[in-house]
């Protein structure tokens, strides 16, 4: 571990605990992006080098999730993702379940699906109570594997068997879990999975992925199409090793490409993706997921040492994941007295949440609990 957190500079000044805000960015992604930059700034834009970036990062995000490569999509971020996806399924005008737990943008997606009388109505509710307010109605259902809040982790299985049950759809925003616990979508029964490039991942903003079930995608009409979004894509003839530009895309007619790919109309950040596949080379060589049950003791000793001091916790003591989030009547404030003690956690509204991640260790729970206490005048 010693080796990989000499490629992590803040901790140099920080006990960095704040991985669901933003992670760390690794030296290898540094190196990527000044690679490609320098690259761009002496011999002009690498075009091609990006494009395989980008599908190489499918292709490790695939194999990270348990998908085939043909499911996954790639976006600018997850909100863009979750809105080209919803409003490209073919969805029955009914209900939406979501979980109070989940990040703001699901539930904000979904009252706009509803003002525009794409479903009859929107119904956000206890984490524990969704899979009972699922029913004929549902057409779809909204739950984040891990809560951004709490760090609760959600059951999705057993909410997949009751929205499959009754003929809906089962979509989970898996930003706090994916790079720090094991993710496989075929096991947790998904139809619909998506991350982002910036938290534990470990990279930088301007990428997301989508896992979309391949049942769906056969049916699947993006709302809007471009020029990546068909089969004969120069996406496509990179990928085949085909000449580019040879002759002009056919737009007679609109044949979309098989696969995530229909959903991606035009280019991405292609410098995100060459910094993700950096990141996630990194995550996955250093062994990042499959070490999640050493992230979540770390984050279990953290909750204790919370307790100990008297503090409340917000999260779950029993199905908490790697972050513990406690209440506080000034967590702005205590925040910043922890950061000027080289503590690095995040304020939200009446708590201060913890997220540690794989390169962390116990003497960073110790230095943790020690500045906590200054913090407290105790």
């Amino acid at each position: 571990m010693r080796n990989v957190r000499s490629q992590i500079k803040i901790l140099e000044k920080y006990v960095y605990l704040d991985n669901a805000s933003s992670g760390p960015l690794p030296e290898p992604v540094i190196g990527k992006i000044l690679e490609f930059t320098r690259k761009w700034q002496e011999e002009g834009e690498p075009w091609e080098e990006g494009i395989f970036s980008m599908l190489n990062v499918k292709r490790l995000f695939a194999d990270m999730v348990g998908a085939k490569r043909e499911e996954i999509a790639a976006f600018p971020s997850v909100t863009y993702g979750l809105g080209m996806i919803l409003t490209s399924l073919s969805l029955r005008k009914g209900k939406v379940v979501l979980a109070e737990h989940n990040f703001p943008t699901s539930v904000l997606l979904a009252r706009s699906l509803e003002a525009r009388g794409l479903v009859k109505e929107v119904r956000v509710t206890r984490l524990d109570e969704v899979a009972r307010a699922i029913d004929s109605e549902t057409s779809l259902v909204m739950v984040d594997y891990v809560g951004w809040l709490s760090g609760e982790v959600a059951g999705l299985p057993d909410i997949a068997d009751e929205a499959h049950r009754h003929g809906a759809l089962l979509v989970s925003d898996a930003f706090h879990a994916v790079g720090v616990m094991p993710v496989n979508v075929r096991k947790l029964d998904v139809d619909v999975l998506v991350t982002g490039s910036y938290k534990w991942l470990m990279s930088i903003h301007g990428a997301a992925l989508a896992y979309v079930r391949e049942e769906l995608l056969d049916s699947t009409i993006p709302v809007f199409a471009g020029w990546l979004s068909v089969s004969d894509s120069v996406v496509r003839r990179i990928e085949k090793g085909e000449p580019e530009f040879t002759r002009p895309l056919d737009t007679s007619r609109l044949e979309l490409a098989d696969g995530g790919s229909r959903l991606e109309p035009g280019t991405l950040s292609l410098l995100s993706f060459a910094a993700l596949e950096s990141s996630l080379q990194f995550l996955l060589e250093n062994g990042a997921p499959s070490l999640y049950h050493h992230t979540w003791k770390l984050a279990d000793m953290i909750a204790e040492e919370i307790e100990s001091a008297g503090l409340e916790l917000f999260s779950p003591r029993d199905n908490h994941s790697a972050i513990i989030s406690f209440r506080s009547d000034r967590p702005m404030e205590l925040a910043g007295r922890l950061e000027r003690m080289g503590v690095r956690v995040a304020a939200r509204p009446g708590l201060v949440r913890v997220s540690p991640h794989f390169y962390n260790d116990s003497y960073d729970v110790y230095r943790f609990t020690e500045a906590l206490k200054k913090a407290l005048g105790r």
